[in-house]
């Protein structure tokens, strides 16, 4: 496959995968396990509520969460798409930290979406042509295809029509 269709194919998967509060979320319940839906504001802070409800939402309509009770409490939990998506994540802000991309300063959502535009891109942003090796890039475009492979006709059935409008809005 050529790097121009590559590229073509990863455009909408970065860009709805690239929502702040879809990476927090993804990273937290992977980190720390089932998240308790009464604790979201403590968890995701920063965010407002109504930006906490779209991460949820757009997470339940790619596939990536759903909603369970865990020991009689309603909680978040990833689907299996959403634990493979949480390596793609680990995969991008490793990548980032060893690249000291987009800073040699920046937390995880800002590496994972620094990582998940330059795979959504053909051209290299200005001031980074010279800094950054793309070939090295490899590892997290690998990630991020066999995701998609795997679960991109859920990614893709959300991306059309009012899905699409909103996930759009929450970014």
């Amino acid at each position: 496959m050529n790097t121009h269709t590559h590229v073509s194919a990863l455009v909408p998967a970065t860009r709805a995968l690239s929502h702040p509060g879809l990476i927090r979320i993804v990273s937290d319940i992977d980190d720390n396990g089932p998240l308790q839906r009464h604790l979201l504001s403590r968890t995701l802070t920063g965010l407002t509520t109504w930006q906490r409800r779209q991460a949820s939402a757009v997470g339940r309509a790619l596939g990536l969460l759903k909603a369970s009770t865990v020991e009689g409490i309603p909680s978040l939990v990833l689907t299996p798409a959403g634990e493979e998506l949480a390596e793609v994540y680990d995969t991008a802000a490793r990548w980032a930290r060893t690249h000291h991309h987009p800073s040699d300063v920046s937390d995880f959502v800002t590496r994972v979406q620094a990582t998940l535009a330059l795979l959504g891109s053909d051209q290299p942003r200005p001031g980074h042509a010279q800094e950054l090796d793309y070939d090295s890039l490899d590892e997290p475009r690998a990630a991020l295809t066999s995701w998609i492979r795997d679960h991109g006709a859920t990614l893709a059935a959300q991306l059309t029509g009012a899905s699409r409008d909103a996930m759009e809005l929450a970014a």
